[in-house]
C-alpha cells in the first residue's frame, strides 16, 4: 500500500442542478467503426426483464432499434476493454 493512501471515504458524487439540460449518462454513439463492421449474425442470449426494459427505453429515447443500440453498447464495451 502506498504511504499516501487516505482511507476516508471520500464525498459521494452529486447530480448537477442542471442535469436534465445538460445529461452526463452514456449517450450512444452512431459513428461507423471498425468493430461495428461485417455481417450481421443472430446471438440469443438471456438477460434480465428488467435489463431489457431499461434498453429499450434508453434505444427509443435515443432513436435507435434494441439491435442497434444493443450492438452498439457491445461494440464499445469491446472497444474500452481492448485498450
Amino acid at each position: 500500500m502506498s504511504a499516501s493512501f487516505d482511507p476516508t471515504p471520500r464525498p459521494a458524487l452529486k447530480k448537477a442542478p442542471d442535469a436534465d439540460v445538460h445529461p452526463t449518462t452514456h449517450t450512444v454513439s452512431t459513428t461507423g467503426d471498425a468493430v461495428l463492421e461485417g455481417k450481421l449474425v443472430p446471438v440469443n442470449i438471456k438477460v434480465p426483464k428488467k435489463l431489457r426494459k431499461k434498453a429499450r427505453e434508453q434505444a427509443k429515447a435515443a432513436g435507435l432499434t434494441i439491435n442497434e443500440f444493443i450492438t452498439t453498447a457491445i461494440a464499445e464495451e469491446v472497444r474500452r476493454r481492448s485498450r
